[in-house]
């Protein structure tokens, strides 16, 4: 069976070409991909024993086009290699791990790890069917999952949304946004000693909205390259909403 590799930089998908006709010579040919949609197109069509996904890629990301490629081809084995290890993108890809039956079997290797691991993690996904992570992101991988709502309000909390917003656009009520961001809040700071004095203190020196911001910042669970993309969303989303809340308000007033 053959092997995909999606890749934008040519560089490192030469690299990795050469790389995989010479080590898994049995496995050719080595298909090339350098975005995410044609990585998908090309998976669906030649149903290649591994594909190698970059994260951040052109017009579809690596962990999108897994999603698409197991939606398609469940028994697909993958590989994400990346410069990009961020906790967004692990907490994307444990979930839709979990949305596909039988579950998929994949590995997670960051891109700076030399070439005799890199090479033992194609051959136990590839020829043995292990799941393989990168040692340095095991414990990203154990965290507790977000949910959709959590990994979204992140974004709102970066953005600067209200509750009363962020109700409006996740159509909850203000005490559902409410009961879930305290929910999230647990989830981010597990390690906060409960039940002590330090609880105490801290719920009046710090505001937990902008330690949640900056914890997300930490662990990756929220980036740059995502930030402008959501913020770009939210724009579009608002100017509509501005109109929804304008008649709202002349329906309130026509009843009174």
């Amino acid at each position: 069976m053959s092997i995909l590799i999606a890749e934008d930089n040519v560089a490192q998908r030469r690299y990795l070409r050469e790389l995989l006709e010479r080590e898994f010579a049995s496995h050719a040919p080595v298909i090339e991909a350098a975005d995410g949609e044609e990585a998908v197109a090309l998976a669906v069509k030649h149903k290649p024993g591994l594909s190698v996904l970059d994260i951040q890629m052109p017009k579809l990301s690596g962990v999108k086009a897994a999603r698409a490629i197991w939606r398609e081809f469940p028994q697909a084995r993958v590989i994400f290699w990346t410069q990009f290890p961020d906790e967004i993108y692990i907490n994307e890809i444990r979930k839709i791990i979990r949305s596909v039956e039988p579950a998929p079997t994949y590995g997670f290797i960051h891109k700076n790890n030399p070439e005799s691991r890199f090479l033992r993690f194609v051959a136990a996904v590839l020829e043995d069917g292990a799941d393989m992570i990168d040692p340095a992101f095991k414990d990203s991988f154990k965290r507790p999952l977000l949910t959709e709502f959590e990994a979204e309000a992140l974004y709102y909390l970066a953005l600067g949304l209200s509750n009363w917003l962020i109700a409006r656009k996740c159509s909850l009520s203000l005490r559902g946004v409410e009961s879930r961001l305290a929910t999230l809040y647990e989830k981010l700071f597990v390690s906060t000693p409960e039940g002590t004095p330090h609880e105490s203190y801290d719920k009046l020196a710090y505001n937990v909205r902008t330690r949640a911001f900056f914890e997300a910042l930490r662990r990756g669970l929220i980036n740059a390259d995502e930030l402008e993309k959501a913020e770009h969303d939210l724009a579009s989303w608002i100017a509509r909403d501005r109109l929804r809340f304008a008649d709202e308000l002349k329906a309130e007033r026509k009843k009174h």
